[in-house]
């Protein structure tokens, strides 16, 4: 940069060469100026060193500046592509990151809570484990208990080993001969309250010709007398039924009469308060049918408290406005306030009395 002319510069050496040079002719001279009135132009000028320092620097002549620039501006474009291609791939590392890092966030969760369960579960365990441990040591004094509680009841009822299976025996010879322990106990049951039970069975044995019959007989008689049992439960049932029914209704037919009662009751209190009110207010029946026929009526009263006749506050009514008090003669006229209170009106209120 420091070897560049200035047009200011190249001026100055032409007016210089003109005087120095004799041979500097009119040619020249135009050729010069034609030169510096182009370098005069600071973008040509630009234009021309821009072109040099990209031949010094980058060995590209004058005529291959464009196809680089060409090259250049199309490394650019697929540049700007690939840049662009590389922030979407950015943007979706980014998001599977952050999708990442909150399933690594659950996982570790699930995993915290999987421990606490894990340390509890180990815990129950434990617990389950002691409780299993004192259940059979339990269990096992439970048994050796039961084994001596055997024996001393063995030992109370006089009963060995050998009358168990003595039992044991008698019961199978039993089943052999298609009766059971149950029938037998029972068979003995009925007979055994009496001195003469041999004397009763053998009887019953020879009514009966055998003890499978007589048995047979006794089954039966137990049905016939069960059925009959059930046949007067039913019957019962059925009477009870019958008679809720019947109480169901009666109970209606009482809750039904207590309402007409209650109607009752009120319509004669009802009937009451109409005599009463009629004995009360039959008598003013004239003086209501009379203040029917006024157009309006006005509640008024004198707020003069020395007001004659009555020396005080005085009421009346009257069917127009006024004024002036008709018994002392002032002004202090308002509207009486207890008539409108027992009509739920407003005070002053237009009113006109009305019979139904």
């Amino acid at each position: 940069m420091e070897d560049q002319i200035t047009t200011e510069e190249l001026g100055q050496i032409i007016r210089a060469a003109r005087v120095l040079s004799t041979d500097f002719d009119e040619e020249r001279i135009q050729s010069l100026s034609y030169a510096w009135q182009r370098l005069a132009d600071s973008g040509f000028l630009d234009a021309v060193w821009g072109m040099t320092r990209l031949q010094q620097e980058q060995g590209i002549s004058c005529s291959e500046a464009l196809d680089a620039n060409k090259a250049l501006l199309k490394q650019k474009e697929r540049l700007e592509r690939e840049l662009g291609n590389l922030k979407e791939k950015v943007i979706q590392e980014q998001t599977k990151y952050s999708e990442a890092t909150q399933v690594y966030q659950q996982m570790a969760g699930k995993i915290n809570t999987a421990k606490n369960e894990l340390q509890a579960i180990q815990g129950d365990t434990k617990a389950a484990v002691a409780n299993l441990s004192s259940f059979r040591e339990k269990a096992e004094k439970d048994r050796k208990r039961i084994q001596r509680e055997l024996e001393k009841c063995r030992e109370k009822a006089n009963v060995i080993m050998e009358d168990i299976a003595v039992a044991g025996q008698l019961k199978a010879e039993v089943e052999k001969s298609g009766f059971n322990m149950e029938i037998m106990l029972g068979l003995a049951a009925e007979f055994a309250p009496y001195k003469d039970a041999r004397n009763r069975l053998a009887e019953a044995l020879k009514n009966s010709q055998s003890l499978t019959k007589y048995l047979a007989d006794l089954k039966q008689d137990s049905e016939e007398k069960k059925k009959a049992i059930d046949s007067e439960i039913d019957q019962l049932l059925n009477r009870k039924g019958a008679e809720e029914s019947e109480l169901k209704s009666l109970e209606r037919t009482r809750h039904q009469l207590e309402i007409n009662v209650s109607r009752l009751h009120s319509d004669v209190d009802e009937e009451q308060g109409l005599r009463r009110f009629y004995m009360r207010y039959s008598p003013l029946s004239d003086l209501l049918e009379y203040l029917v026929t006024w157009r309006q009526v006005y509640f008024l009263y004198c707020s003069n408290p020395m007001c004659a006749p009555f020396a005080g506050v005085t009421h009346f009514w009257t069917d127009r406005k006024v004024r002036k008090c008709p018994h002392c003669g002032l002004s202090m006229i308002k509207p009486d306030p207890e008539p409108f209170r027992l009509l739920n009106m407003p005070e002053g209120t237009e009113f006109k009395l009305k019979l139904g």
